[in-house]
């Protein structure tokens, strides 16, 4: 490409300016990540109906459009659910749908059913999902999103300073086939399971759920971070049996030493 060209193609996209500054500045900028978002949904999406979207729902309207545009889903349940951000930024890029949200922890659902207290298409449920119906003990970490049923391993501190400050607690675990039948849900169609190294136990719990779903997104661990907890091979292997394909990867979890810990993978049915 021609010097000309490339100006030219500099001052469409937005990054003249700060290529200029990064040739006469010793600091080097770099565009904002909200920037290059814009400009792929712009080639994508011409009508630009995505601009009203939150940051987190055009990254999710991103990721998912090459599944949802090609399979009918309707029906979702979230294990983890947190406070719900993740499953109302779905709302915003893929509306209509209907989810089951599953949270454990107390304080972080009353969070979540206030988060979501205005969707009629979300039900939530304080419950954990695991293999078998019983009562367990909990860490509930002060950095919430890392709380879990199984302890850390060295190397996660070592990885993520911040975590090891909380507390634990007694919740109740239910089968997410048990879960779901209690609600009448119905069929699932999108499983997303965000638990922190129990995905094992999971899907131990949900043999008819996963039976009949069409896609399951599945938080992969690269390196152990909770001890005893599921392995990539160990959900990979699982779903590969259960007639799914590894189709996607996305949103990479870094530590202090910049390795990729974790990443969510995207399984479709074959």
């Amino acid at each position: 490409m021609s010097l000309i060209a490339r100006i030219l193609k500099s001052l469409q996209d937005g990054s003249f300016v700060i290529k200029l500054f990064n040739r006469i500045s010793r600091i080097q900028y770099v565009p904002s990540p909200e920037a290059d978002i814009d400009n792929v949904l712009a080639k994508q999406y011409p009508r630009e109906v995505w601009k009203k979207l939150s940051n987190d729902a055009k990254q999710i309207l991103i990721n998912l459009s090459p599944i949802f545009t090609k399979i009918e889903i309707q029906n979702i349940a979230y294990v983890g659910a947190h406070k719900g951000e993740i499953a109302l930024a779905m709302d915003k890029a893929f509306p209509r749908r209907n989810f089951y949200l599953i949270e454990p922890v107390p304080g972080t659902f009353q969070e979540l059913t206030a988060n979501v207290s205005s969707r009629t298409n979300m039900k939530c449920f304080n419950l954990a999902a695991g293999a078998d119906n019983e009562e367990l003990e909990i860490f509930v970490d002060d950095f919430s999103p890392a709380s879990s049923f199984l302890p850390y391993k060295e190397m996660a501190i070592q990885e993520f300073p911040f975590l090891g400050h909380g507390r634990t607690l007694k919740v109740r675990v239910k089968t997410l086939d048990h879960i779901l039948d209690e609600s009448g849900a119905g069929k699932i169609d999108l499983l997303i399971m965000d638990v922190q190294g129990y995905e094992d136990k999971v899907l131990q719990g949900a043999v008819k759920t996963i039976k009949n779903c069409k896609i399951i997104v599945s938080e992969l661990t690269l390196q152990e971070i909770y001890l005893g907890g599921s392995t990539f091979d160990s959900v990979y292997q699982t779903l590969v049996r259960e007639g799914f394909h590894l189709r996607q990867f996305m949103n990479p979890i870094t530590g202090a030493n910049r390795r990729i810990l974790q990443i969510d993978g995207i399984f479709v049915r074959a």
